[in-house]
């Protein structure tokens, strides 16, 4: 069966039998095609999909705040791909689209934070995505508010969603991430508060535009992989806020 995908000249393909089973998951592959030209169908090639999820908590009582800015950052990529987060799988808000030609599955587990893999490992399983294309979005206290930080593996920094995903894919810890930087709480403030307070009005303007960097940063990783360009831009991000 086939369903459209919102580019001209794609299409993303959806075999109606299984193609394996993994932990009593019924896996299914999707790709998109492209033809070399228009008027051509005798040569197409296929693209290797990626798994974006953002992390956070599910509800408006955790909207804005800084641990969900792995939510924000999904809804930016929708919004600039056009692509539509109206179906629930795996306990997680899901749509399916593309970046130029390579198919992109965006998530937002609807489990809490702390329960995150539980969405991520079924999502991959399922989808057939490669463990070097699940790119996993979200909150990094070591990093100054608004500064963002590709990197192609990891452990989980003691960051619990982290953790819970890096748990339900075997332990595996060789899968992209996009950290952004939230700060550390002032003072004594306890760590918990800090995470679930929402930004201040100079800390918003500065996760706004990390957002927007954050959205074409994905792009690059997306459509050419962890080249110049993305260590360029970590060094950039690096020294965004240095002051001589």
């Amino acid at each position: 069966m086939l369903y459209a995908a919102s580019a001209p000249g794609f299409y993303l393909s959806y075999p109606g039998s299984p193609c394996f089973r993994r932990s009593k998951i019924v896996s299914t592959r999707f790709s998109l095609r492209a033809s070399l030209s228009d008027n051509d169908d005798r040569f197409k090639v296929e693209y290797t999909p990626w798994l974006i999820v953002g992390l956070g908590n599910p509800g408006n009582k955790y909207h804005g705040t800084r641990h969900n800015v792995g939510f924000e950052m999904i809804d930016r990529i929708a919004r600039e791909e056009g692509v539509l987060m109206n179906t629930i799988q795996s306990k997680a808000l899901i749509g399916i689209g593309a970046i130029g030609e390579v198919p992109i599955l965006l998530a937002k587990p609807q489990a809490y934070m702390n329960f995150s893999g539980e969405s991520v490992g079924p999502l991959a399983a399922h989808y057939q995505v490669p463990l070097r294309h699940i790119l996993l979005i979200y909150d990094e206290m070591n990093l100054p508010n608004g500064v963002l930080r590709l990197q192609p593996k990891g452990g989980h920094g003691y960051h619990n969603g982290v953790k819970s995903v890096m748990g339900h894919l075997d332990g595996r810890r060789e899968f992209p991430r996009l950290c952004i930087g939230i700060g550390n709480p002032p003072g004594s403030m306890d760590m918990k508060a800090f995470l679930l307070q929402k930004f201040s009005a100079s800390e918003r303007k500065q996760i706004d535009e990390a957002l927007e960097q954050g959205v074409e940063a994905v792009k690059t990783l997306v459509l050419n992989g962890f080249n110049h360009s993305i260590s360029r831009f970590n060094l950039t991000q690096k020294y965004k806020y240095h002051k001589v």
